[in-house]
């Protein structure tokens, strides 16, 4: 269950590696992914990070569990990109909306998310390679602190082996 790979925050990500791997298409999570939890304020470096990868020809969609659509909405509007709205991460059905979204396969898609047990699980499940990153902001939903408990365990023991693709890593 483990990602494919750490990067410390989305815009770290290198873009030329994901290339080199042969992924063409990125299904982003929304909350403290892309936006801190329950917010629509864009960071700056998320939204020249997305930029970037649009003029690199990736193809990017939001797949989000939010219960909220217009927040979702807004950001996807706001960043040029198709978005999912209460997917249902982690079944492996929420992942396949969003490659039909992209009109990518599975080995050409890569899923990224700060969620162990949605959205690592979930890419894992559909056979899409994953990126975790830590969450944006310490602010979430009540669930979601409980979960985090469990996923430090994990997290802890994935960074001594599983490989980072920052673009400041080297």
């Amino acid at each position: 269950m483990s990602p494919t790979y750490l990067a410390e925050s989305v815009w770290s990500v290198d873009l030329d590696a994901l290339a080199r791997a042969g992924v063409r298409g990125i299904i982003l999570d929304l909350d403290n992914t892309i936006v801190d939890w329950g917010e629509t304020w864009i960071r700056p470096q998320v939204a020249a990070w997305v930029q970037a990868a649009r003029d690199r020809g990736f193809r990017l969609c939001i797949v989000s569990n939010a219960l909220r659509g217009a927040r979702v909405r807004q950001v996807a509007e706001e960043l040029g990109l198709p978005a999912i709205l209460r997917a249902g991460k982690p079944l492996p059905s929420a992942f396949r909306k969003g490659l039909q979204t992209l009109g990518t396969d599975p080995g050409s898609t890569c899923a990224i998310g700060d969620q162990v047990f949605t959205d690592i699980l979930g890419a894992n499940w559909a056979r899409i390679s994953s990126i975790l990153v830590p969450p944006l902001s310490p602010r979430e939903s009540p669930h979601t602190r409980l979960i985090r408990l469990l996923e430090s365990i994990v997290r802890h023991r994935w960074a001594q082996r599983v490989a980072s693709i920052d673009s400041r890593s080297g």
